[in-house]
């Protein structure tokens, strides 16, 4: 992803609420790279968190309900849709 198409994403997420989780990068579970990005948004009724690989493209996202109590991965989570 080139770094306007990365800035056009950030504008996304945050229109929607969405903060960066911290400042690090991550290790990506496919491709090994330290290019992971972590977004997350909370609220009453529950948060997500939206982890985006800059390397591959792979993008895991994972639900949680009021109080944080649980947390489940979201395996059909699609970024491009989720952003529409």
């Amino acid at each position: 992803m080139a770094v306007q198409d990365l800035e056009a994403l950030e504008r996304r997420l945050t229109k929607r609420g969405f903060k960066r989780g911290d400042v690090y990068l991550h290790e990506c579970t496919a491709c090994k790279e330290q290019a992971v990005l972590r977004y997350s948004i909370l609220g009453r009724s529950g948060g997500r968190d939206i982890a985006y690989c800059q390397a591959c493209g792979v993008t895991r996202s994972w639900r949680s309900v009021a109080g944080m109590e649980t947390r489940e991965e979201d395996l059909t989570f699609d970024l491009d849709t989720f952003l529409r």
